[in-house]
């Protein structure tokens, strides 16, 4: 049988040359699995972790003025996103597939139109009446939250899907780590076979997760998404799990 070992060490050193020479991407296409295989995320899902590192931002609103500046330091944040994902999409562009290019085309559009969906958030958001310091973070945050769980929503599905077929795509998810984490937005560890927290994680329909172990009843079966959270009390977006489902046969 032949021996992958050389080869295998090769892609790393030509890898490790490019990028930390070069400053250029190695593009590396993986073997699709089929829909329905098991473990399809296995390989990639924990590369969306994201380890909390900084306080929330809005924990900075501490007056009108801070309000202010915190406004700016989510737009620029923001942008600095959007500046990062265009300059990794210039360097790979030359070695990305058609249909890679066109998606990295949709997630440029994406991140382009969601820019002024937040600006506009940002900008028009006003302090009504006598409030204090913690209604003015609460609801600034209730205002911005929604922004920031439609760029996941609609960046992640893309994300996920396209690692399946090349690493070009954990570029993007960097970039989108990077901006999040500023934020002070981190990611929940989920504990497979516990109990599912409501209150951070969303269910989703399965098809093979019958069992006849009542003890697994309510019990996580396999982790789709991270819960991503500013702290556990301020859920930016659900995590999606399937959960077991107790029968009873006979």
């Amino acid at each position: 049988m032949f021996d992958f070992t050389e080869i295998d060490r090769l892609n790393k050193f030509f890898k490790s040359l490019l990028e930390d020479q070069f400053l250029l991407v190695y593009i590396e296409d993986r073997v699709v699995k089929k829909e329905g295989d098991k473990n399809t995320d296995d390989n990639h899902l924990h590369l969306f972790k994201i380890t909390k590192s900084r306080s929330s931002i809005f924990e900075k609103i501490t007056s009108v003025d801070a309000l202010d500046d915190v406004k700016d330091e989510i737009k620029n944040a923001y942008k600095g996103f959007s500046d990062n994902f265009l300059d990794y999409f210039d360097r790979v562009d030359g070695e990305l597939k058609q249909k890679h290019r066109k998606s990295f085309e949709i997630i440029e559009k994406m991140i382009k139109s969601r820019a002024k969906k937040l600006s506009n958030t940002v900008e028009k958001f006003g302090i009504e009446g006598a409030w204090g310091v913690s209604k003015m973070q609460e609801e600034f945050y209730f205002s911005v939250q929604k922004n920031l769980e439609d760029i996941l929503d609609n960046l992640l599905p893309t994300i996920s899907t396209g690692m399946r077929e090349s690493n070009a795509y954990n570029g993007v998810l960097n970039c989108l780590n990077e901006f999040l984490s500023k934020l002070g937005v981190y990611t929940l560890d989920i504990d497979m076979n516990k109990e599912c927290d409501y209150n951070t994680i969303s269910p989703q329909n399965c098809e093979d997760c019958e069992t006849d172990d009542g003890s697994k009843k309510d019990m996580i079966k396999e982790l789709i998404s991270y819960p991503y959270v500013l702290n556990e009390e301020q859920v930016i977006m659900e995590g999606k799990v399937m959960l077991w489902k107790v029968v009873h046969n006979g």
